[in-house]
């Protein structure tokens, strides 16, 4: 079950580590009492956009093996960012956003692509995607992922018959789907019908995300609902919860019920504040089964 995704790479992600090393020492400097008229914090800002500006160079016009490096390396420096110096995932986020590195993931999405390429970006956009599930402060990177036009590649990548594609996909797919207008680009692709082949026939590692995406796609969502039934979730869903491996089961069992209820049951989130909470806890919710059953941690939030 060993997964890139899972863990921080040291090797390639030397401008994440200088710039957590001068974030860190900004606040050791302060900390001090003492003038410091060197701003390292706006320093360190500097560095990590120039070296997010030479990766969208490396993505625009490098070579296919300079642009599947530079696309691991943005990956590893989002999970970096966010589990070794929690207080600068945002800053990480925002940086790569405004250089446009999202943009440049979405292409490598394209079939064109070589699937090295492909699984990098999946996996470097879900990581730019992902908030801490502990706070509402850096809401907003997973819509700017969708409104870049990253969904219909992830939702065709759901099909891939490459594994470790199709599960960077359905990791991908699942951070989006907490967000309801993803949700809706998702619907038009199809994507849930997708979903349920995989939780039908793919492998354990993606049939668990597969459940996680299914359940976020359908998150406030009674058409989805709807859709997944008729896709044949329901049925799937019913089987793994009650004869799957005990994290089978209890990844399936809620979404299985929320679907076999009746409609004018489902409670639907008022707000987006109430529909990003819920998105939220049913992230945990399957990022602590996912470490009981692997012994690594998924959520990407400190101490998560």
């Amino acid at each position: 079950l060993s997964d890139r995704r899972f863990a921080v790479m040291v090797g390639g992600a030397w401008p994440a580590a200088t710039f957590c090393m001068l974030l860190l020492n900004t606040r050791l400097v302060a900390g001090t009492g003492e003038d410091e008229p060197h701003d390292f914090e706006a320093e360190a800002l500097q560095r990590l956009k120039d070296s997010l500006a030479d990766a969208v160079a490396l993505l625009q016009h490098g070579s296919e093996r300079s642009k599947e490096s530079a696309a691991e390396e943005i990956g590893q420096m989002a999970v970096a960012t966010t589990i070794s110096q929690p207080f600068h995932p945002v800053t990480y986020r925002n940086a790569a956003v405004e250089v446009g590195i999202v943009e440049q993931l979405v292409a490598l999405l394209e079939p064109s692509a070589t699937d090295r390429a492909q699984r990098a970006a999946l996996e470097a956009l879900e990581a730019i995607a992902t908030d801490d599930p502990s706070t509402d402060a850096d809401n907003g990177h997973a819509l700017h992922v969708c409104r870049a036009g990253a969904v219909p590649g992830v939702s065709r990548l759901l099909g891939s018959a490459d594994e470790p594609i199709q599960v960077a996909a359905v990791g991908c797919a699942a951070i989006l789907a907490e967000i309801p207008f993803c949700q809706t680009q998702m619907a038009l692709q199809g994507a849930e019908e997708q979903l349920v082949m995989i939780a039908t026939f793919g492998n354990d590692v993606a049939k668990l995300r597969a459940i996680e995406a299914l359940e976020l796609l359908s998150l406030n969502n009674p058409a989805m609902h709807d859709r997944i039934s008729a896709a044949g979730g329901q049925r799937v869903l019913s089987g793994l919860s009650a004869f799957g491996s005990e994290t089978m089961r209890s990844a399936a069992a809620g979404l299985a019920e929320g679907l076999s209820a009746p409609a004018t049951t489902r409670q639907i989130a008022v707000d987006a504040k109430a529909h990003a909470r819920q998105a939220h806890e049913t992230r945990l919710k399957h990022s602590r089964l996912w470490e009981q059953a692997t012994g690594l941690q998924r959520a990407y939030a400190p101490g998560r």
